[in-house]
């Protein structure tokens, strides 16, 4: 029995060194340089940032060429928060299958089973270079979330309420997220 027991122990063993073994070559570090999950996700952050900071510096210089042309602004300064970076929307292949069975038993009762599957895959088309690309079908612009002007004329109430519905306007936002504000002199 003891033998046993001996010859038990050495076989565990040696799985638990082979199972030890394989841990580390799945683990162990490739001699090549690869991006962790974590540096793929900081990098696309990271563009999507960057393309939302153009995106927001361009419609500022945008608004702030056109405020400047309403009568009694004068000099002005603009700052917009926007929410997100641009979406795209893709085309959607869409499938669904349904059955249903109506069931009666002996006794008179019946009952009516239905089943619906719906599967979505996106649709793809090819660029130039041969690659697959999703069907856009839509592109949605950052979300502005605010925006404050400092003008020269921004201590005129009549002013301040042109520059207030202009914003309104363009950037479809309500007007407690715009604020319009007498700049300083310089």
């Amino acid at each position: 029995m003891m033998k046993k027991f001996l010859k038990w122990n050495k076989e565990s063993a040696m799985i638990v060194i082979l199972a030890g073994i394989l841990c580390l070559v799945v683990v162990w570090p490739e001699s090549g340089k690869r991006d962790s999950p974590s540096q793929i996700v900081q990098n696309t952050s990271s563009s999507e940032e960057t393309a939302l900071n153009i995106y927001v510096e361009n419609q500022e210089e945008r608004l702030k060429a056109l405020l400047e042309q309403i009568e009694g602004v004068g000099k002005i300064r603009v700052m917009i928060r926007a929410k997100a970076s641009k979406e795209y929307v893709v085309e959607k292949d869409v499938t669904t299958n349904g059955s249903s069975v109506e069931e009666t038993d002996s006794q008179g009762g019946s009952r009516l089973s239905k089943d619906t599957n719906r599967s979505e895959a996106s649709v793809y088309t090819t660029d130039s270079s041969g690659n697959d690309i999703p069907w856009v079908i839509k592109e949605m612009e950052p979300q502005i979330e605010g925006v404050v002007v400092a003008a020269e004329g921004g201590g005129s109430e009549a002013v301040a309420n042109e520059i207030t519905e202009a914003v309104q306007v363009l950037f479809d936002i309500p007007i407690h997220k715009i604020k319009v504000v007498k700049m300083k002199g310089e």
